[in-house]
């Protein structure tokens, strides 16, 4: 077989510095050239797959094989949208958006053109993919910490006792009290630090039960400045949750909610449920899940912050330790939920999204495992 030579171009170098994947075949059969972002977008090296055939790149691709030869034969060019196509050399099939073009005639060779791009939906999935895997890391260095921390508290705790019986004057018992109380408070934060402790104890259950149970508490806990107001969808399903972690999660949002609306007039809390379609979560799409949305009025997340807002230890405010966000995240991560955040000023909205299948559509190209 015939190696087809590169096909060397005015600018070239600029083109392989593009973003855009772009491949180059003969006859729309066999590779010429691709650019950098190519070998990226397929893993493969221009060096290791030149001269081979599309099929050799996509064994199964006949959606984008024969438009190739169409093209090459004299057809206009085609554009096509959310292809899904799997390289040999991944094992998720991806989505993209790509256009074939012929390329005009050099030494009797008639080649085609592919532009080729992660769909808009995939690129959102890839990004939620890697702020996950950075959310993880970030809280697994935070437990690891606090794993180290809890024994050096636990011995102080127990020398500050030890001294505080052998001491005479009860005066000087005030400080190992002191250093007791202390070691307690820093223990109580480790605590929250290691977040959720207990698997998840799973029960069919009505969201606007625990809901409306939320809703109570922090209504008698506040001084009526916050109004809560309720946008319950009444044909929304029973969802297989663990209660009382739904009902924990539930809590720190609203006390984060109230908290940014500390200097808002006519501050407002609104909560809403309502079924959302064709989500994916943790890498599994699912047909139907049930979202309920805490939306305050306050004056937004800055946008420094909104990416890292359910990172340990950020925090918008001074006073507050950064953690309910993140214990209200590993809550409903270990119920097979998932929770994300939009927000500008003047609305910021908090999603819980609860699957109300357990049946996976599959899983798209990027996302975690």
């Amino acid at each position: 077989m015939r190696t087809p030579s590169p096909v060397p171009q005015p600018g070239q170098d600029l083109v392989d510095h593009l973003a855009t994947a772009i491949l180059v075949f003969e006859g729309g059969h066999r590779l010429l050239w691709m650019n950098a972002a190519a070998e990226a977008l397929l893993g493969v090296s221009v060096r290791q797959f030149l001269g081979a055939s599309a099929e050799s790149l996509w064994p199964d691709a006949s959606e984008l094989i024969l438009p190739m030869a169409e093209v090459a034969g004299g057809d206009q060019a085609m554009a096509f949208r959310e292809l899904n196509l799997l390289a040999r050399t991944q094992g998720q099939p991806m989505r993209v958006d790509c256009t074939i073009t012929a390329l005009p005639a050099r030494a009797g060779v008639t080649a085609v053109a592919i532009e080729m791009q992660l769909s808009d939906r995939d690129h959102a999935l890839v990004r939620d993919a890697d702020r996950d895997a950075q959310q993880r890391l970030a809280h697994r260095m935070v437990v690891n910490l606090a794993h180290e921390l809890r024994n050096p508290l636990a011995g102080l705790r127990g020398a500050a006792q030890l001294l505080e019986r052998r001491l005479p004057e009860t005066d000087l018992k005030d400080y190992t009290r002191i250093i007791i109380g202390e070691a307690d408070r820093l223990d109580a934060l480790v605590s929250r630090l290691l977040g959720p402790q207990k698997p998840p104890r799973s029960q069919r259950v009505n969201l606007h039960r625990p809901l409306e149970h939320v809703r109570r508490l922090v209504t008698a806990a506040q001084d009526n400045e916050v109004r809560i107001e309720r946008d319950y969808d009444p044909s929304l399903p029973s969802v297989s949750v663990d209660p009382e972690q739904l009902i924990q999660s539930l809590l720190n949002l609203l006390r984060n909610a109230g908290e940014a609306l500390a200097e808002t007039s006519q501050a407002l809390i609104l909560l809403r449920t309502r079924i959302v379609h064709n989500q994916v979560i943790h890498g599994r799409s699912h047909r139907q899940c049930a979202r309920i949305s805490v939306i305050d009025n306050g004056p937004g997340i800055p946008a420094d912050l909104i990416e890292r807002v359910f990172f340990p230890m950020v925090s918008g405010h001074s006073k507050r330790t950064g953690l309910g966000l993140t214990i209200a995240r590993s809550l409903i991560d270990a119920n097979g939920g998932r929770i994300d955040c939009n927000s500008r000023p003047g609305r910021t909205e908090f999603m819980i999204d609860l699957p109300l299948d357990t049946e996976i559509i599959g899983q798209p190209q990027g996302s975690a495992p």
